[in-house]
């Protein structure tokens, strides 16, 4: 199974730029959307694609399907941001502004102007700070940024789990993806009926394959006497680039002031 997220952080554009280099923005850039101008969130947005597309040269189906699988989440979560419901009488005192109502018995399930207008800030925000998140997880292979952890003082238990999880993420998509192609070579995707014993059946196989494997990894580690923290090899062929830092210098700078005028 090819793991195409790994891939791009080996093979993209910026891979030679310093990890460091590109944390360093994407953190910054994360802590700005949260008290950022949506107008200022949209130019960041834009921003960050034209270094994931642009510099980095990322496919746009793979950058754009990961925003929407984002996008799915925050649609799910919607109503819950937007709808409310309230007796009938303290909506009518209140003198909310009302896009889309429903009473019965007493009580009004409704809409605001306010809290849709919350539900799409929220929704912009969650798109660019993902966005942040993409730009490291699609430019930056996962031992460079244990690296970099690692001389910020982060404690190497933190970076072994670290390690554990990446190494098991990527156990449970090849499990995953194995005995979806075993279910599909005999027709298991065939009928909707069909179509839901099968999912649940992968999800059963699935949870028992990857504790299966885990324990494989446990063993292995115990049977040869593993002590102390990993070890991955970090080649150091990184470089600081002073095009990039003055870009990212200039840059956020007319972001910041932009923001405060506008705030």
């Amino acid at each position: 199974m090819h793991h195409h997220l790994d891939i791009y952080a080996y093979t993209n554009g910026l891979r030679h730029l310093h990890p460091k280099q590109k944390l360093i923005f994407a953190i910054a850039s994360l802590l700005f959307t949260f008290f950022a101008h949506p107008l200022v969130q949209s130019l960041l947005w834009l921003w960050l694609s034209l270094w994931i597309l642009g510099y980095a040269r990322i496919p746009w189906r793979v950058y754009f399907t990961l925003l929407a699988t984002v996008a799915v989440f925050w649609l799910v979560s919607l109503p819950g941001l937007v709808v409310q419901i309230i007796p009938t009488e303290t909506l009518r005192a209140s003198g909310q502004v009302v896009l889309s109502d429903i009473s019965l018995m007493g009580w009004s399930l409704f809409i605001s102007a306010e809290k849709l207008h919350q539900g799409l800030t929220v929704g912009l925000r969650t798109i660019v700070a993902s966005t942040c998140l993409l730009l490291i997880l699609l430019t930056t292979p996962f031992p460079a940024l244990l690296a970099v952890a690692e001389r910020w003082g982060v404690p190497a238990f933190v970076l072994d789990v670290l390690m554990l999880m990446y190494r098991y993420i990527f156990t449970l998509l090849e499990t995953a993806f194995t005995l979806q192609l075993a279910q599909r070579a005999r027709g298991g995707y065939q009928r909707r009926s069909r179509w839901l014993f099968s999912v649940s059946l992968l999800a059963a196989q699935l949870l028992q394959q990857s504790l299966h494997r885990y324990q494989a990894i446990q063993l292995a580690l115990v049977s040869r006497g593993f002590q102390g923290p990993f070890r991955v090899l970090r080649p150091c062929t990184y470089t600081y680039s002073q095009r990039y830092g003055l870009e990212v210098l200039i840059g956020g700078s007319a972001l910041l002031l932009l923001n405060t005028v506008m705030v």
